[in-house]
């Protein structure tokens, strides 16, 4: 609500209209009367939200009762579910994590036993002729099949998860970029860039993704520093329509240089994982030929059909040299700051949680 003095009132404010700060708006929006989401950009999804490659993980890849586990492995169901509801395209494809020696076979044991452990149905560990049933072109001694793997239209996610917003009442407001906020005896004061308007909230969800750290530190919380990890994708000319996604074992800063299935049928390749220092989403050409020897561990492609295709970045919580961590969604109370819910790091499987971390933040603001 407005009032003479150009001070706007809500319940709860929401940082970032990528597919996190959607869906959380989405959820609280049922318990809250008066919700804004606020985005710099001109429309949703601009950044991490829609540079990626659209799967569907299954949670075979985090350490058991960590968030991301658990809330992969029921994002997992609630997104296949909000599809399936909603008429948003997706393909349930499966996948295959190949192997090619006895080293990787335990690995892949690994895998399979973590993922167990997490709750994840189906992993089954599959020979060479077994993995061909799935997908004939594959090159592999050994492959771990994940049958809830697939991938999903994540713009019509967002697009519909804008409308359910909006439906309740959601206000979301583009074009607005956040210059100041404060902590005012029990209320968050935020200042709009360029616009001489104050928003009051009593709650403040942080789901700035790339900026999320610089969001904290207005509030002098200096715990948290996002990397920008950079990933390219390269597309193929090839006409060959394969039947599931394709995984090599996992590396230190990713899942490895995978098959991307497009809804489309058509299919691109990556991402690789390399730290950088600005914003910037041109493919880098240089790494064409990692791409392709990559490639060829699993499948036989002609480096002539390879094109650069698009580029991402994940905001990742650690540099170079440090183990992957954890997600952080946690209301900052006990630095000073109750009802202000920080989310750090939501690197993959974001896309994945976007349902369950909706429903995790309802549950931090209800209690």
């Amino acid at each position: 609500m407005i009032n003479e003095t150009n001070i706007f009132e809500f319940d709860a404010v929401v940082i970032g209209a990528g597919v996190i700060g959607l869906a959380i708006a989405n959820e609280i929006a049922d318990n809250l009367d008066n919700v804004l989401v606020i985005e710099k950009e001109s429309d949703f999804g601009q950044h991490v939200s829609s540079r990626h490659s659209g799967v569907i993980h299954s949670g075979i890849y985090y350490g058991h009762n960590t968030l991301k586990a658990k809330l992969c492995v029921e994002g997992n169901k609630l997104l296949y579910d909000f599809c399936e509801r909603n008429n948003i395209n997706y393909l349930n494809c499966g996948k295959l994590v190949v192997g090619h020696s006895n080293n990787d076979l335990e690995e892949l044991l690994k895998l399979k036993s973590r993922g167990v452990k997490n709750g994840v149905e189906g992993l089954k560990i599959l020979n060479s002729e077994e993995a061909k049933e799935k997908e004939s072109l594959v090159k592999c001694t050994n492959a771990l099949w994940v049958p809830s793997t697939g991938v999903v239209d994540s713009h019509g996610l967002m697009k519909t998860l804008e409308q359910s917003c909006k439906n309740k009442g959601v206000i979301i407001q583009y074009n607005s970029e956040i210059s100041t906020l404060l902590n005012d005896l029990g209320k968050y004061r935020l200042n709009i860039k360029s616009d001489n308007i104050i928003i009051e909230s009593k709650y403040v969800i942080n789901s700035a993704g790339l900026w999320c750290d610089s969001i904290a530190k207005m509030l002098g919380i200096n715990d948290y520093k996002i990397y920008y990890c950079k990933g390219d994708y390269y597309g193929t000319k090839s006409n060959h329509k394969y039947k599931c996604l394709i995984y090599p074992l996992p590396e230190t800063h990713g899942l490895g240089i995978h098959s991307v299935i497009q809804l489309d049928g058509s299919v691109s390749f990556g991402p690789n994982a390399y730290y950088v220092d600005d914003l910037d989403y041109s493919v880098n050409s240089e790494f064409k030929n990692d791409f392709f020897d990559s490639i060829n561990k699993y499948l036989n492609i002609d480096k002539k059909d390879l094109y650069p295709d698009y580029a991402g970045i994940r905001p990742k919580p650690f540099g170079l040299h440090e183990k992957s961590k954890d997600f952080v969604i946690k209301d900052e109370g006990e630095k000073g700051f109750p009802n202000l819910i920080n989310l750090i790091g939501i690197e993959s499987p974001g896309l994945t949680c976007s349902l369950s971390i909706g429903k995790f933040v309802k549950e931090i603001i209800l209690s």
